[in-house]
């Protein structure tokens, strides 16, 4: 995907997030939908934590924080010492994926054969309306949350220039970048793939303005 902002160097006193998805998971290789089933990474997510890891090595890294679950932990973990970074990773809950309702557990093929009237109802519907139908966390909700983490992340960090790095899902981090930016920025279906790195760039001179968005689901360093 396309860097929207071609100087990713931030000026004295602005707060730069680096938002990370997590590794590819053993279910991501599977294609089961996950929600807040915790799932391990698999022995590509690993290779694509390191490689996250080695991409920040020398950056000017304030904190690594994320989402409880296994698959997001383990590539913070993963990500923290392949930088160097000293002191340990923070799990913070309301990073965690949306709640996935009836939708967790199963691949899609499985959802279809054991249910397709639910199937046909959910697709009929708009993206923000199939939650609902699912059982699932909505948008609001999952939004509120995850609102409330980076609130609370950054003003720990408030008097620092540098960034934070945040491994979250795909799921949730997607719900908030279309909030912000509107959904093309992620159109469709279309999720920051695994271990990509969004970049996001708040002055605190313009409390009310949305972050830049420096870079959107980049991948070009997972190979090399």
């Amino acid at each position: 995907m396309s860097i929207k902002h071609t100087d990713p160097a931030a000026e004295a006193g602005e707060q730069e997030i680096i938002l990370i998805r997590h590794g590819q998971s053993t279910a991501n290789a599977t294609g089961v939908w996950q929600g807040q089933l915790d799932y391990p990474l698999s022995e590509e997510g690993r290779r694509q934590a390191a490689a996250a890891g080695r991409a920040l090595r020398g950056a000017n890294i304030h904190g690594i924080y994320a989402s409880p679950l296994l698959r997001a932990f383990e590539t913070a973990g993963i990500v923290a010492r392949e930088t160097g970074f000293s002191d340990e990773v923070v799990p913070v809950p309301d990073l965690t994926e949306r709640g996935g309702g009836v939708l967790e557990g199963l691949t899609w093929e499985e959802q279809e054969a054991r249910n397709p009237e639910f199937v046909r109802k959910f697709l009929a519907l708009p993206e923000e309306e199939r939650w609902t139908v699912a059982g699932a966390e909505t948008d609001e909700e999952i939004l509120r949350r995850f609102e409330r983490a980076l609130s609370t992340i950054r003003s720990r960090h408030r008097e620092t220039d540098g960034s934070l790095v945040i491994v979250s899902h795909g799921g949730i981090m997607r719900a908030f970048l279309r909030d912000l930016y509107g959904p093309e920025v992620l159109p469709g279906h279309e999720r920051a793939p695994n271990c990509s790195f969004t970049r996001l760039l708040w002055d605190p001179s313009e409390p009310h303005v949305p972050p830049q968005l420096i870079e959107l689901a980049s991948t070009q360093h997972l190979s090399l």
